[in-house]
Order: structure tokens, then C-alpha cells, then sequence
């Protein structure tokens, strides 16, 4: 290629890469734009058909990827810049595979017949699908903002996640992307005019009849009408503490003041059950007996049992873990203690290998992971519900969420504390994670955030309610209550993706196998002919 001709596909490139990465940031929550992910590949993926140079495809594609991801992941630059700039890199990086593999495929499908072509859609789709499968686990794991997450206030699309978990959400937005790319191609690049492949557009309506598909399952899936189960009524305790003055051991009596004084307000409101955020007290409930007695008589106090995040820390062996507790006003504190089974890297324990490095969260030593759901019984007018806890930013792990609704979990109560993150966009984008949860397990899910965002989102992904200030804002320091129901057909009875887990990635897996076994008979076949 002429350096006039790079020059002019490098421009192109550049100018694609940033309409690409304008319309996958709006897509993704605190913007309310889902429709963009439905086009937000388009413009690279046109780009592709033109054959630009490996190399000028892979920098395009690493620029538009890292900086789609630090301005989506922003709001960690209030925990650390540098680590935010090196989260986005690698998740670039991951994007980089992605076009990658886009590059190779989308200049072969103008020639490529109808069924093949619709293979190679698919295996571009089930290639995304493992990418984000693999963000699950790889190194720490971190699986945040799938492009699924795009969906969390359309819950038309978000039906499938109950079969195919979320993956199949992002799997269907990728496909469309590709069929309409396509079809853009035929029609304003290469101006096909023929009946089948100018004005048929059979990949048009390959995207329009898979969207159909996920409409007609949305209508099949709605339960009848008037057949909800009241589970119970939950008050919300909102201290806003912020994080820098949370362990400032100075304020300690200061901030459980504080905490106090707002559960006697919101225990006026009718309801059957408090929940405060994550790590509530200034102390650990466990391994600070002062602690524990004060929250009991708190309690007691107020006569309602309390359903909290919380620290426990046994001395013997100066083992310290995150998790849930449950406070009973007649009994004290219970058994059951949940022990957040992801932890936070460089926040809650130092990794193998970088022990030069400090933890940013300044209470404690390494804390130590749970292996197990550690649901919470909570006994309500002779019935015994089933809590499964889910702390920090463990709700963004579909794994979690799925062993504990195995476990037999009726409810998924979320502690968190968001407040570590200002007042931009980290509290929404976090609580629609919690969307995704709640229809791929057909269990609500309930929030508690230090200052937002908390509410509840019932089995199909609507959004119940938010707890809001006057201003509209979910950062505040105050609290309310919202009434939880389940529907009666998912009375314990599991999704199929409860049952089944991650079947749709192996799916996809076979999609793109399949499509690289095209490739390479496509490519033995030039090299003989």
C-alpha cells in the first residue's frame, strides 16, 4: 500500500476508533443511551472491510479500546489514577484480541456466501462472549461492564440472560453490530444493487429476526398477572461516611453515632428488617466484643433484626475477612456470617509476588476469601427466608450469584460502598450489574450503599425502587424502605441458567472454532487454486 493511501486509512481508522469509542461509553451506564450498542462496532468493523495494515488495525483498535475503558472506568481515579490507566490498558488489550480476529474475518465476507457469512457473524459474537468470559478469571478476575450491562434499563433483551446468562445479551448486540455493518457495506460502499444482497438485505433482517426472537421471549416469559408473594419489607440505612473519614480512628464514636442515629429514623417506617452497607460499624463485629454489644443493643433498641456488611477478625490467628451478618433484637448477632468469597486486589489483600505495594484500604491485614455461598436464614412469621449476601463488587460475578441461588438462596442482598468512587457514575454503573444478577437467577435483589446507590430490582430486571434524595441525587446521607416480592413461579424454582451455568460459552466457543476453521479451509483453498 502507498504511504498517501496509509496515511488516508490511518485517518479513517482514527476517526472510526472514536466513534466507536463515543458510542460504547454512552452505551454504558450512567448514560442512558442503550441503543448505541447496538451500533457502536459499526464504524470499525467498516473500517475493516477496506483492508487496512495489521499494524495500523491493532493501534487503532488498542487506542479506541483503552480509552473507551478509562473514561467507562473514570470513576476508580478517585482510588488510584496510575491503576485505573493500567486496568484500562489490559482490558484494551483484551478488545485488541477481539479486532483482531475481526480484522482476519470481515475483509472475506463480501465474498462469502449467505450461510457462511452468518457463521462468521457468529463467531465474531461467540469470540466476544469467551473475551468476556475470560475477563471472569483471568489474573484477579474482572468482569465489569459487559457490554450486556448496556441493557440494565431494557429488560425486552435482558429475558434471554435467564437461559444464557448474560453472555447471550452481549452475544445478540455483537450480531447486530456485524449484520448491520454488513449490510452498510452492500449498500453504501460497494452500492450492490441486486434484489438479494442490495435490497433484501438478508443480514438486515438476520439482526431484526434475532431482536424478534428476544421479544417474543420476553412476552413468553412475563408471569400472569396478581402473582406476586410478599417476601417482606426492608428499611435502608444510608450513614455516608466518607471512606477518608470511615478509619480515621479519631472519629470513630463520631461515625457509629452517626450510624445509630439514622437507624432509629428509618426504624420508624413500617418494615421488617434494616440493612446497612458494607463494613458498617467503625469496628470489626467480630473480634471486637465492645462492638458487637453495641450493635445488639442498637437492635434491640429499635426492635427490628439488621441485615449488615460487616468485618470480622479473629484474634488468635489475626484472620480477617469482609462479609454479612444478621443481628436479631431478641437472640444478638447469628451464626450465620458471610465471607466475601472475591476479594478486592491491592484493597483487600496484597497478591503473590507484589508485596512491595500497600493496600489502599487501611484496616487490617490480608483478608482471607470464603469458599462458600454462607446464605443467612432470616425467620419471618413462621417462614424462613433464605438471604444470599453478595458484598462489594461481587454482584458483577455471574458465578457468585448463581452458586449462592444453587445453594437455595431466595433473595440477594448487596452490601456495598460506593462512596469510595465521588458522585459520578461508579454507583449506578455498579448497581446495574445487580440487574443482570437478578434475571439470570429469577431472584430480586436488594442494595444497601454507604450514600448510593440502594433499592431493589425484582426477578425480571425491573427496577422497583431507588432511594433518592429531594434532589433526585442516590448520594445522600439519609434512608427509606421498599416492599420485596417475589413472583410466585419463581418460588424456588431455578432459571435454567441456575441449572445449566455457562453453556451458552461453550456455545460460542463452537461459533468461533467454526469460523476459524472457514478461514483456514478458505485460506488452503487460494493457496491451491
Amino acid at each position: 500500500m502507498a504511504p498517501t493511501s496509509t496515511y488516508k486509512s490511518l485517518l479513517w481508522g482514527l476517526f472510526s476508533g472514536l466513534l466507536t469509542a463515543l458510542l460504547w461509553v454512552i452505551s454504558i451506564p450512567p448514560f442512558d443511551c442503550a441503543e448505541a450498542a447496538y451500533i457502536a462496532f459499526v464504524p470499525l468493523l467498516l473500517w475493516l472491510y477496506s483492508r487496512p495494515s495489521w499494524r495500523c488495525s491493532l493501534l487503532v483498535a488498542l487506542g479506541c479500546g483503552w480509552i473507551s475503558w478509562c473514561v467507562i472506568l473514570i470513576w476508580l481515579r478517585h482510588v488510584t489514577v496510575v491503576g485505573t490507566l493500567s486496568l484500562a490498558l489490559v482490558l484494551a488489550v483484551i478488545f485488541m484480541l477481539w479486532l483482531a480476529l475481526a480484522r482476519w474475518i470481515v475483509p472475506t465476507l463480501g465474498q462469502r456466501k449467505l450461510l457462511s457469512r452468518f457463521l462468521c457473524f457468529a463467531g465474531l459474537a461467540g469470540a466476544w462472549v469467551l473475551l468476556e468470559w475470560t475477563r471472569s478469571w483471568l489474573f484477579w478476575g474482572f468482569p465489569w461492564a459487559p457490554l450486556a450491562l448496556s441493557q440494565w434499563q431494557r429488560t425486552v433483551i435482558l429475558q434471554i440472560a435467564a437461559w444464557s446468562g448474560a453472555y447471550g445479551v452481549s452475544f445478540v448486540l455483537v450480531l447486530f453490530n456485524c449484520c448491520v455493518a454488513h449490510t452498510l457495506y452492500n449498500r453504501v460502499i460497494q452500492r450492490a444493487h441486486t434484489f438479494w444482497s442490495g435490497w433484501l438485505s438478508p443480514d438486515l433482517y438476520l439482526a431484526i429476526l434475532t431482536l424478534s426472537g428476544c421479544i417474543y421471549l420476553f412476552f413468553q416469559s412475563l408471569p400472569p398477572s396478581k402473582s406476586t408473594q410478599p417476601l417482606f419489607t426492608a428499611a435502608v440505612v444510608q450513614p455516608y461516611i466518607l471512606p477518608t473519614l470511615k478509619w480515621d480512628t479519631q472519629l470513630e464514636q463520631e461515625n457509629f453515632a452517626i450510624l445509630a442515629q439514622q437507624t432509629r429514623l428509618v426504624s420508624i417506617l413500617e418494615s421488617d428488617l434494616i440493612l446497612w452497607p458494607e463494613a458498617a460499624t467503625p469496628w470489626p463485629i467480630i473480634g471486637y466484643p465492645q462492638m458487637q454489644q453495641a450493635v445488639e443493643l442498637l437492635a434491640s433498641e429499635v426492635n427490628h433484626p439488621i441485615l449488615m456488611g460487616n468485618i470480622a477478625w479473629h484474634r488468635t490467628n489475626d484472620r480477617w475477612h469482609n462479609g454479612a451478618c444478621l443481628v436479631d433484637p431478641n437472640t444478638g448477632l447469628s451464626g450465620d456470617f458471610y465471607i466475601k468469597r472475591e476479594l478486592v486486589p491491592f484493597g483487600e489483600y496484597v497478591p503473590a509476588g507484589f508485596g512491595f505495594l500497600q493496600k489502599f484500604v487501611p484496616i487490617g491485614g490480608n483478608f482471607i476469601a470464603g469458599q462458600d455461598a454462607g446464605l443467612i436464614s432470616f425467620e419471618l412469621a413462621g417462614r424462613s427466608i433464605q438471604i444470599a449476601p453478595l458484598v462489594c463488587y461481587e454482584d458483577s460475578f455471574p458465578k457468585l450469584a448463581r452458586q449462592s441461588a444453587q445453594a437455595g438462596a431466595d433473595v440477594f442482598f448487596v452490601a456495598t460502598n460506593n462512596a469510595w468512587y465521588g458522585e459520578e457514575g461508579g454507583a449506578s454503573q455498579h448497581a446495574a450489574h445487580s440487574v443482570l444478577r437478578a434475571v439470570e437467577t429469577r431472584r430480586p435483589v436488594m442494595r444497601a450503599g454507604n450514600g448510593g446507590w440502594s433499592g431493589w430490582i425484582d426477578s425480571y430486571g425491573n427496577i422497583r425502587s431507588i432511594l433518592q434524595a429531594a434532589n433526585g441525587s442516590v448520594y445522600f446521607r439519609g434512608g427509606g424502605s421498599y416492599d420485596v416480592f417475589q413472583y410466585k413461579k419463581w418460588h424456588k424454582q431455578q432459571s435454567y441458567y441456575t441449572r445449566q451455568g455457562n453453556w451458552f460459552v461453550l456455545l460460542s466457543a463452537g461459533f468461533t472454532l467454526t469460523t476459524m476453521l472457514l478461514m483456514r479451509q478458505r485460506r488452503h483453498w487460494k493457496a491451491n487454486n
